[in-house]
C-alpha cells in the first residue's frame, strides 16, 4: 500500500526573475547548438551536479574521501565514477586542467561527452524526457539502482525550471516524473521500503558501519559536498570507508537512511562512537543546495533524534562537523565530555551558509512569535527627507514566509516595484521607477505575515516618509581630480553624483577625451547607484599615453532621475604618468574562482557586512585574458577588515630580491591593502603594502625580504583593511597574480610589455 510523504518542494534558487549572465548563456547555447543536444538538458545537468556553480576543487577527493566533481558540469576523473573529465577533454581538443579551469570548456567538455553517450541510445527523440537513460549513464554511478536518483534531479530540475548564479533554466510541463520508480520519487514512495527506524525515509543500506557501539549524544549536521546520488553512490562503496545514518536531497527534502541508528556510522572519525550524521546535498562554497525543503525535512529529522535519545535542543548537541573550529563549544566539551577528542576532525561543513537560527527554530518548534525588528525609511523628525530610489526595508526577528510576507506589504501612493530578501531576514521592495518629489508615502505591513511555523506577527506596521524636493544635478566627485598628475595610464575613471541618473542621457553627455578634443573609444561604460548616489566608470578600450592630458567631460544635459540636468558643461582635465611595468612569471591567472574563499570564510574577517562582503570572478574588468577577481566590501565597523582567502595558498618562494603580487584596480576608497604571507606553512606574516587610492591597473608587489621568517612564503590572503578617513564600502578588482625577480633597475624600453585588453563594449563617441 502506497503511503503519501508531504514534503514542502521548493526550488533551490529563485524563481526565474533575474537578467541571465549573457556570457554564460551563450557558452550553454553554443555547445548544446554545436553538439547537436537540448540546451535545456545540458542546463539541467549542470544545475543538478552545482546550481551553475563552477567548482575547481582543492585536490582529486572531497567529504568523506569521495572523488571530486569538476567544474559548472560536475565532471569526474575517478575509477569509481568513470572519466568524464579526460574524455570530454579528448573531444574537445582540451587538456584536463583547461577544462577544470575554464569555464567555457568545462561546458563545452560535457556537453561533447553527453552527445558521445546520446550517439549510444536509440530511443532518444525530440521529446526531453526520452533522454533519462543518457543522463544516467553521465553521471557515472555504477550501481543501476541509484542511477535513477541522478536522472530524478535532472528531471525535477527540467519540470519547475531554477534560476541560479546568474543562469536560468526554463520550466518543461511536459517531464512526466511519474517515469520514476517508487524507490525514488516520494509521491510514489512504498511502505515497504520505508525506514524502521524513521518512516519519512527510505532504506538503503551502506556497508560502512560498526555494529552497535554508539551512544547517541549528539546529531551532527554535514554537508555532501556533492551531489545527492553521487554521494548516495559512494557512501554505498566499501572501500569508501565512510557513511552515515541519513542523506538527505537537496530539491525536496527527501530522505535515505543508510546506517540503523543502533549501529555506528563512520562521519566524524574519533566521535562516531557518540553521534548521530545526517549529509545533506550541497557544499560549503555553495549554500543555494540548502532549501526551505531540506532545511524542514532535516529538522523533523533532528527532531526524532531529540525526542528518541533525549538529546537536547541546544547548539551544543545538535552541531555541524565544522564545531572543532568552536572555541566555545571546546570548552564546553572540555567540561561536559572530556573523553571525547577534539582534534581528530579537520572538515569545515555545513559552512557559514547554514542558517543555523532558523534551522534550530524548526527542530525545536519554537512557539516565540516574529516581530519586525527595524524598518527603513524611518523619519526621526517630521523633516526628515529621503531619496527618491530609496528602497524600502523589513527586518524581521525570525525567517519569514516570503510569499506571505510579500502579500501582507503595501504602499500608498500606490508604487509598482520588486520584492527581495536580504540574509533571509530582510525584506526589500524597490520601486521599478523613482518615486515622486516632495511626497509623503505610507507604507502597511499586516500581521498576515507569517512565520515557518505558521505564527504571525502580533501587529500591523504602518510608518510614513517624505521625499526630497530636488531642483539640480551636482557632480560630488572624479577621480582622476581636476589637475591631477600622475595618473596611470590604465586608469578607469570615475565620476560620482549627489543623486541617481537617468540612464538614458549617459552615452551622449558623458565620455573621455584627449588633448586634441577627440572623444576616445571606451572598453566599457558601467554605472551603479550606491548611498543614493549616481556613479559612473568609464574605461578606456586602449591604454592611454604617458605624459598626456586627458579629460572627463560632463555634459549639460546629463540628468537625474528626478529629471533635473546638471545645466553646465564640465570639463575634468589631468595628466598621465609615464611609469610602466614589467610582467613577471603568472601564478594565477584570475579566471576562475579556483580556491579562493568569500571573506566571510576566514574568522579574520570582521566589522563586515557579509551580504555584501564577496569575492567573485568577474568580466566587468581585467588587467589580461577574460576575467578578474572582484573583493566588493561593506564594513560595519571603524576597524573592519575583509580578508580573502586562497585555500591553495600559492608559494612564491624564498629569494629575499623576488617581488609577489597583483594587477590591482583600486576603488579611491583610501582604505589600506595588505597581503597575507605564510612562511613554513603556518605562521602568518601581515605586510601593509599600499592605500587604495587610485583606479586603473597597478602592479603592486612587495619583495619577499619584506616578509619575515625563513623558508618559502605562501601568498596566502588579499586584506582590505578600513582606514580611518576610508569608504565604508568599495570594489577593488585583482588579477595576474604573479612573481617577478627583477632586482630594481629600470628595464629598457624594448623589455617593456604592453597591456592587453579584449573589448567588452566600444561605446561610441556620445557626443
Amino acid at each position: 500500500m502506497k503511503k503519501q510523504l508531504l514534503l514542502l518542494i521548493l526550488v533551490a534558487c529563485s524563481a526565474l526573475a533575474r537578467a541571465e549572465d549573457p556570457g554564460i548563456a551563450y557558452h550553454f547555447e553554443s555547445a548544446a547548438r554545436q553538439y547537436g543536444i537540448p540546451v535545456d538538458v545540458l542546463k539541467a545537468v549542470s544545475y543538478a551536479e552545482t546550481k551553475f556553480y563552477h567548482h575547481v576543487p582543492e585536490g582529486a577527493t572531497s567529504h568523506n574521501g569521495k572523488p571530486s566533481v569538476y567544474g559548472i558540469m560536475g565532471l569526474r576523473n575517478d575509477s569509481w565514477f568513470g572519466y568524464s573529465l579526460k574524455i570530454g577533454a579528448s573531444l574537445i581538443n582540451r587538456t584536463e586542467q583547461e577544462v577544470i579551469d575554464n569555464v567555457q570548456y568545462n561546458i563545452q567538455a560535457g556537453a561533447a561527452y553527453l552527445a558521445h553517450i546520446a550517439a549510444k541510445h536509440t530511443e532518444i527523440t525530440a521529446d526531453l524526457n526520452s533522454w533519462k537513460r543518457a543522463v544516467e549513464e553521465y553521471s557515472g554511478i555504477p550501481q543501476t539502482d541509484i542511477k535513477e536518483f541522478y536522472s530524478f534531479d535532472v528531471f525535477h530540475g527540467l519540470k519547475n525550471g531554477g534560476d541560479c548564479n546568474g543562469v536560468q533554466l526554463m520550466a518543461h510541463p511536459e517531464i512526466n516524473m511519474a517515469q520514476f520508480s517508487e524507490r525514488v520519487n516520494p509521491a510514489n514512495k512504498l511502505k515497504n521500503i520505508e525506514s524502521n527506524d524513521y518512516p519519512s525515509a527510505v532504506w538503503s543500506a551502506s556497508p560502512n558501519f560498526t555494529p552497535g557501539n554508539i551512544q547517541q549524544k549528539f546529531s551532527v549536521v554535514h554537508d555532501t559536498e556533492g551531489g545527492f546520488a553521487g554521494s548516495l553512490s559512494w557512501l554505498q562503496n566499501p572501500t569508501a570507508q565512510a557513511s552515515t545514518h541519513y542523506i538527505i536531497r537537496s530539491s525536496d527534502g527527501y530522505i535515505v537512511q543508510m546506517v540503523l541508528e543502533a549501529n555506528k556510522a563512520w562521519h566524524v572519525s574519533c566521535w562516531n562512537g557518540y553521534m548521530l550524521g545526517v549529509e545533506h546535498e550541497g557544499y560549503v562554497a555553495n549554500p543555494a543546495f540548502f532549501t526551505d525543503a531540506m532545511y524542514i525535512s532535516s529538522a523533523a529529522l533532528f527532531r526524532h533524534f531529540s525526542t528518541k535519545f533525549n538529546i537536547p535542543f541546544n547548539r551544543n548537541r545538535i552541531i555541524g562537523h565544522y564545531e572543532w573550529q568552536n572555541s566555545a563549544w571546546k570548552t564546553w566539551m572540555t567540561a561536559n565530555f572530556p573523553a571525547i577528542g577534539l582534534t581528530c576532525n579537520t572538515h569545515t561543513d555545513p559552512g557559514p551558509g547554514w542558517d543555523w537560527g532558523f534551522y534550530m527554530q524548526l527542530v525545536s518548534q519554537d512557539t516565540a512569535k516574529p516581530a519586525v525588528a527595524s524598518y527603513s525609511p524611518k523619519a526621526v523628525t517630521p523633516a526628515d527627507t529621503f531619496m527618491l530610489n530609496t528602497p524600502i526595508k523589513i527586518t524581521f526577528t525570525q525567517k519569514m514566509k516570503a510569499a506571505n510576507a510579500q502579500s501582507a506589504f503595501s504602499i500608498s501612493p500606490t508604487v509598482a516595484g520588486s520584492f527581495s530578501w536580504e540574509n533571509n531576514r530582510t525584506l526589500v521592495f524597490k520601486p521599478y521607477v523613482p518615486l515622486a518629489t516632495n511626497t509623503v508615502y505610507t507604507v502597511k505591513l499586516t500581521n498576515t505575515a507569517i512565520n515557518y511555523l505558521n505564527y504571525t506577527i502580533a501587529d500591523t506596521l504602518t510608518f510614513s516618509f517624505k521625499t526630497v524636493q530636488y531642483n539640480a544635478l551636482n557632480v560630488v566627485m572624479t577621480y582622476p581630480a581636476a589637475n591631477q598628475s600622475n595618473v596611470l595610464k590604465t586608469v578607469r575613471a570615475i565620476a560620482k553624483f549627489d543623486f541617481p541618473l537617468d540612464q538614458t542621457t549617459l552615452a551622449a553627455n558623458i565620455g573621455l577625451m584627449d588633448s586634441m578634443n577627440s572623444i576616445l573609444a571606451l572598453k566599457s561604460m558601467r554605472y551603479i547607484e550606491e548611498n543614493n548616489q549616481g556613479i559612473v566608470y568609464l574605461t578606456p578600450k586602449q591604454k592611454l599615453e604617458g605624459n598626456k592630458d586627458y579629460s572627463i567631460i560632463i555634459k549639460r544635459n546629463l540628468k537625474n532621475s528626478a529629471g533635473n540636468a546638471i545645466g553646465v558643461d564640465t570639463k575634468i582635465t589631468f595628466h598621465t604618468a609615464s611609469t610602466d611595468y614589467v610582467t613577471g612569471t603568472v601564478i594565477d591567472e584570475l579566471e576562475t574562482v579556483g580556491s579562493w574563499k568569500d571573506p566571510g570564510y576566514s574568522g579574520s574577517t570582521v566589522g563586515t557586512d557579509p551580504n555584501f562582503t564577496k569575492f567573485t570572478i568577474s568580466s566587468e574588468e581585467f588587467f589580461s585574458g577574460a576575467n578578474s577577481g572582484k573583493i566588493t566590501y561593506l564594513f560595519t565597523a571603524a576597524d573592519g577588515v575583509a580578508r580573502t582567502f586562497n585555500g591553495a595558498k600559492p608559494n612564491v618562494g624564498s629569494l629575499p630580491e623576488r617581488k609577489a603580487g597583483f594587477w590591482v584596480n583600486g576603488d579611491v576608497s583610501k582604505n589600506l591593502l595588505e597581503y597575507w604571507f605564510y612562511y613554513n606553512n603556518s605562521t602568518n606574516v601581515i605586510v601593509p603594502v599600499d592605500t587604495l587610492n587610485w583606479s586603473g591597473w597597478k602592479l603592486v608587489e612587495v619583495p619577499l625580504s619584506a616578509v619575515t621568517g625563513a623558508g618559502d612564503k605562501l601568498l596566502h590572503s588579499v586584506v582590505i583593511r578600513r582606514a580611518s578617513n576610508g569608504s565604508a564600502s568599495g570594489a577593488v578588482y585583482i588579477d595576474a597574480m604573479q612573481t617577478n625577480d627583477a632586482t630594481g633597475v629600470a628595464p629598457a624600453p624594448a623589455q617593456l610589455k604592453p597591456l592587453s585588453f579584449t573589448l567588452e563594449q566600444n561605446y561610441p563617441n556620445p557626443f
